[in-house]
């Protein structure tokens, strides 16, 4: 059997890399490739491209770099007709995936399954996507319990099976005084959250002597944050488990929002959310999306446990009196724990392995 599988975000090659894991222990015979990081290729894992090339991010910087889009789209597409596969599985990613689909749609002559894990943020913007995925796509696999309704109503297939990030087994350590920075995980994100950061970090690792500062980033991204940086009392780390382990011991975390926030959640990491975008995605997105919050956790609660600064909230004066306040009160870091520890509870299918919900349902 031949599984071809694409995930152009680093989140996606989390998700990817257990899937494959779990494909494997079904049928050690299965073949497997397609697009996704060093985490889908430590297990052998073929990628046709390095997701870094994927870096765009947001209506308007997509656009300017169009051809390249193309380009990558058209790359990927030859490359999966090639291959004569039995199932392709698209992880994330909407704005490429759908459209690669679409383009390969006369391969379901060959009974070739199309499944997408991750459902497209139908429930906060572009609520036409649901249709168009249930026309491109055989079968959906969800994060979060309240979106299968979406999808269902057009006919696709959809199952909830949370979030694998919550299915590994945490261990709650005692927390150290390490604080760390997520600028984000594309090029055009960390640099202009950083920028934004800068001065916070310099003043904040200088006013807490006593903590020792981080920034989690990944290799292709380590020497455009030393530059933007350089004059920062702050150690940058790139390697996947030490990220691990200094998430999993940290006091306080500001990260861009995104899928990391999760992560942070599960191993009770107070944190401050911050985002910022070019202007012109900034408007697009201020004129259609529908949620109040950006943050999963505040949008689940539906109101304000993290405190997130997005857009113009984004400045220095609002991060560092957050900042403060989650270093010095207790009774405000509680508050967030206590809303993690609700939240990671529900973020799992009646506490089973996603991976291996998704693998028996695609493989029997």
């Amino acid at each position: 059997m031949k599984i071809i599988i694409i995930a152009t975000e680093a989140s996606g090659d989390y998700l990817g890399l257990h899937l494959i894991k779990e494909l494997k222990r079904k049928n050690k015979n299965i073949s497997i490739e397609g697009v996704g990081g060093q985490l889908m290729e430590s297990t052998g894992f073929e990628s046709w491209i390095k997701i870094s090339e994927f870096s765009t991010i947001g209506v308007f910087e997509v656009l300017i770099r169009i051809f390249k889009f193309i380009k990558l789209l058209n790359f990927v597409e030859k490359k999966i007709r090639s291959r004569d596969p039995n199932i392709i599985i698209t992880i994330d990613s909407p704005s490429f995936n759908y459209r690669l689909i679409k383009k390969i749609q006369d391969l379901r002559k060959k009974k070739i399954k199309f499944i997408h894990y991750v459902a497209p943020t139908v429930w906060a913007w572009k609520e036409y996507r649901a249709k168009i995925f249930a026309k491109f796509y055989d079968q959906l696999f969800t994060l979060f319990k309240f979106e299968p309704k979406y999808f269902l109503k057009f006919g696709l297939s959809s199952k909830f099976v949370g979030h694998q990030i919550f299915y590994d087994k945490k261990k709650l350590i005692k927390k150290k005084n390490i604080i760390l920075f997520l600028p984000g995980s594309r090029k055009v994100e960390i640099e202009k959250n950083l920028k934004l950061l800068r001065n916070l970090i310099k003043d904040t690792s200088s006013k807490y002597k006593d903590y020792k500062f981080f920034v989690l980033t990944f290799e292709p991204y380590k020497n455009l944050i030393s530059k933007i940086l350089n004059e920062c009392d702050i150690k940058i780390v790139t390697d996947y488990k030490k990220k691990r382990n200094l998430i999993e011991q940290s006091f306080l975390a500001v990260a861009a929002s995104g899928s990391v926030t999760l992560e942070l959640c599960k191993y009770n990491t107070p944190m401050i959310v911050v985002y910022d975008t070019h202007h012109i995605t900034k408007f697009i997105i201020k004129l259609f999306v529908k949620v109040k919050f950006a943050t999963i956790i505040n949008i689940f609660f539906k109101k304000e446990i993290v405190p997130e600064y997005i857009f113009e909230k984004f400045t220095y004066s609002n991060v560092i009196k957050s900042f403060d306040d989650l270093i010095k009160n207790k009774k405000q870091r509680n508050r967030q724990i206590n809303f993690m520890n609700k939240f990671s509870t529900s973020m799992l299918h009646k506490s089973q392995n996603p991976s291996k919900i998704i693998c028996d349902k695609i493989l029997n």
